[in-house]
Order: structure tokens, then sequence, then C-alpha cells
């Protein structure tokens, strides 16, 4: 005995799907960084100001634009 087909689902646009990949990327990379930033910050404090946490979110936004721009000149 098959299983019935699944009911007629409409698909997700191909070029949604990838900027929704590339918005997951770049979330991810900003995430890690800042996330790292607060490591480093809880490990070896430099003071009142979390200058790791500030550094490395800083870092990652710049890698994750970077990482968005070559993707988007690569796929087009």
């Amino acid at each position: 005995m098959t299983a019935p087909p699944p009911p007629n689902r409409k698909r997700l646009d191909p070029s949604a799907a990838r900027y929704l990949s590339m918005a997951t990327y770049m979330a991810v990379i900003i995430t890690a960084a800042a996330l790292g930033g607060r490591w480093l910050d809880a490990r070896f404090p430099l003071g009142k100001i979390p200058v790791f946490t500030l550094v490395l979110t800083l870092v990652g936004v710049f890698a994750s634009i970077w990482y968005f721009i070559r993707d988007f000149l690569k796929k087009k």
C-alpha cells in the first residue's frame, strides 16, 4: 500500500530561499562573534567596557557583509 500523495503545496521561490540562507549565515556569524567576545570578556576583563564583545561583534558584522557580497556576486 502506498501513501497518498502530499497535498499540493506552494514551493518557496528559489531566490527567496537563497536570500533567506544568506541572512541566516549572517545572523550565525554575528552571533558567534558576539558570544566569542562575551566569553573573552569574562575570561580576560580589560575594564568596565566589554572591549572584546564590541570588537568581535564589529568584526562579525563586517565578515558577514563580506560573505554576503561575495556570495551575491558569485551566484549572480
